[in-house]
């Protein structure tokens, strides 16, 4: 039997659910892992927000249609995702932001790995760089390698 998937899922991963793009069947695969009732995918509130305003880019880049956002936001909504307040996360958030130079929104992600032990997934390269030599679980999605759904 293996461990349940347990991580911290920022918006540049998720984002390529919705748009097309070599990572989206990875995507896909780490989705997957929602059949799992013990699977726990944590994100901060403000992920919703900042999904919105990723898809927002796509439709006024004319890439994109605002109906396909609303569909989008939708499925987004109803994936069994753990959301955890930033009130309880900007203090730890400030503190990491002040220390490694990051944005506070970039912080929270990394506040709530570290409160809830689990590795933060991401596709911001600046931002895996800038904690590289911290004791903070971040990781790039591009170096993550999905475990294998177990049969149920």
């Amino acid at each position: 039997m293996t461990t349940p998937l347990r991580c911290v899922l920022d918006t540049s991963v998720c984002i390529k659910y919705f748009i097309a793009d070599p990572l989206t069947a990875k995507v896909n695969q780490l989705f997957d892992h929602f059949a799992n009732p013990q699977t726990e995918i944590f994100v901060p509130d403000l992920f919703y927000i900042e999904c919105a305003n990723a898809l927002l880019k796509y439709v006024r880049a004319r890439m994109y249609t605002a109906a396909e956002v609303q569909i989008d936001l939708a499925t987004l909504k109803a994936f069994p995702l753990r959301v955890i307040s930033t009130a309880d996360l900007m203090a730890d958030a400030v503190t990491i932001s002040l220390s490694y130079g990051t944005s506070a929104y970039d912080a929270s992600y990394v506040a709530l790995s570290q409160q809830v032990g689990a590795t933060l997934l991401t596709l911001d390269g600046k931002l895996v760089k800038a904690l590289g030599t911290s004791s903070y679980d971040v990781s790039s999605f591009n170096d993550f390698e999905v475990p294998p759904l177990e049969s149920m």
